[in-house]
């Protein structure tokens, strides 16, 4: 199953970001943001593709000011913005 994450400029906003999406119950993880993407604080918030339309609702609603955008990983690994 296809991956992506979000990207922040915020560490506080990322771990927010996270513990909102648990609470709608959407799988997700947080992970270092890959050097490939060459942004943010070093944190993003990873998850399904599946669950992207869940999680833009989520990010509008928190007003995460700090998040960079949506990313997913090309098939050499190398981070792509959508």
């Amino acid at each position: 199953m296809r991956e992506f994450f979000v990207a922040f400029r915020s560490r506080a906003e990322a771990i927010r970001f996270y513990e909102a999406l648990l609470n709608y119950h959407i799988g997700c993880k947080v992970i270092n943001t890959p050097s490939s993407a060459g942004l943010g604080c070093g944190l993003s918030v990873k998850l399904f593709a599946k669950d992207m339309g869940q999680a833009k609702i989520v990010l509008e609603r928190g007003k995460f000011a700090s998040a960079v955008g949506f990313y997913y990983f090309s098939n050499n690994g190398k981070a792509i913005r959508l």
